[in-house]
This record gives C-alpha cells, structure tokens and sequence, in this order.
C-alpha cells in the first residue's frame, strides 16, 4: 500500500486519461491500492469516474434498508404501542388508527429507502464542501468536481459497513440498533437515547469510519498534492466538523424533549 505523501506512481496502471484502467479494478483497488487509484479515477473522463461508486453505495444501503425493515417494523410498532398505553382509552383509538399506516412495513421501507437516499446524497455533498474549502483555505488548488469524486470513492468502505450491517441482521434475526462505540453511553431506552448527542457521536465511530478517514488522508494527497502531515490535519478538521454536525439532530431532538 503506497504511503499517502509519497510521490506520484508512473506506471503502466495508470495512463494519461485513465481509461486504460478497468472500472472494477479501481473499485478492487481502493482497497489496498488506494494512491494510484485515487490518480487513476482522477484521471479518468466521464461521468462513471462519479457515477459508478454513487450507485454501489445506493445499492448497499438499499439492501441494508430492505433486511432491516421488518426488524424496524417490529421496533416501531413496540413503542407505538408503549405510547398508546399511555393514552386515555378514546385518545388511544383514534391514535391507532393513524400510526396504522407510519408504522407499517411499506411506508418504513419507502421512507427509509427515499429519505436514507437523500441523505446520503447530502453528507457526501457537505463533505465534498468542507474538505473543498478546507484545501484552498490551506493553499490547495482544486476544482469541486474532482474533490466531489475523490469524496464518493473515500466512502466506498460503508458499501462494506451497509452489507456488515446486513448480513448481521440476517444472521442474527435483529437489527444493530447501538452502532460504533454508542453502547458505551447507551441507555437501552432508544427513544431516550435518540436525543443524548454523544450515542449519535459515538455510533459514527467505528472501523469502516476510520478506514473512511484513511481515503480521505490519500485523496487529499493526491488531488491536493499536499503532504502527509498536511492532508492528516485537514481530515482530522472534517472528522470534527462532521462528527459535530452529526450531534445536531440529537441535540434538536433533545431541545424540544
């Protein structure tokens, strides 16, 4: 595994447009090629240099929805029912009937599937954004675009987490509800829990994130041609901001608690 400051690799891998390399190879090759595939993909033309990991990621965290949707279902419908017992009696059935349908295993799954989406689409946005300003601020001279690929490739290790996430689920006969390192804070009370901003903190932080962080450090080194000690403290500034922006939909969810 080359080092991520090192120099440039001229080979007969890695060619003037980049085209020259397999796609699938590239896909095989972030995993213990990551430097001269980063400079492959860059140099690489077309839409699929994006476009390709985009779908693989889709495509896992669709799979990873759809096995854990009835386990959800089954969650969901536990603390709708916690909540009715709370309810007067006449409150309790008219409250019935609307859960019916939010709790159900077709409108779990599209939601999941359709909002999950979006925010995947989201976050690698937002990190394409932090680690793009963070370059110039630093001396770097990037385009968003390519800055925009080398942040998809950097998250082809949740591809691996969602179908981790999957399998276990099918092996397992439940659902991870406590992800990361967030059972060392955990409650067990997941409504409880959903609004403590270190159990959303610590639930990002595991071996897929950290492997995450790794591209980042290679793909800055590449596309920013910064040095290793350079492109390390940028990534450990986006792995703060991303970890506090991630503290926020606790933290609101724990305002209006």
């Amino acid at each position: 595994m080359a080092a991520p400051g090192g120099s440039v690799m001229a080979t007969g891998e890695t060619t003037s447009n980049g085209d020259s390399v397999p796609l699938w190879k590239l896909l095989f090759g972030i995993v213990d090629r990551p430097r001269s595939t980063f400079e492959a993909v860059l140099a690489r033309r077309g839409t699929w240099r994006w476009l390709a990991p985009l779908l693989i990621l889709l495509l896992c965290f669709a799979i990873m929805v759809a096995v854990q949707a009835p386990h959800n279902v089954e969650l969901a419908q536990q603390q709708a029912q916690q909540r009715l017992d709370s309810m007067p009696a006449e409150q309790a059935e008219a409250a019935a009937a609307q859960m019916e349908t939010f709790i159900s295993l077709p409108f779990l799954l599209a939601t999941g599937l359709g909002f999950g989406a979006i925010l995947l689409l989201v976050i690698i946005a937002v990190q394409a954004v932090i680690l793009y300003f963070g370059t110039l601020i630093v001396g770097g001279d990037v385009n968003f675009g390519p800055m925009f690929t080398v942040s998809i490739w950097s998250r082809l290790p949740y591809a691996v987490s969602y179908l981790a996430l999957a399998g276990y689920t099918v092996i397992a006969g439940r659902a991870v509800r406590y992800p990361g390192l967030s059972t060392l804070v955990a409650t067990g009370d997941l409504t409880k829990d959903s609004g403590n901003p270190l159990v959303a903190v610590l639930g990002a932080i595991d071996l897929f994130w950290l492997w995450h962080l790794f591209l980042v450090v290679v793909g800055l080194s590449v596309i920013a041609r910064f040095s290793r000690s350079k492109s390390v403290g940028l990534t450990v500034v986006y792995a703060v901001l991303s970890l506090a922006l991630m503290a926020v939909p606790a933290l609101l969810i724990g305002g209006r608690g």
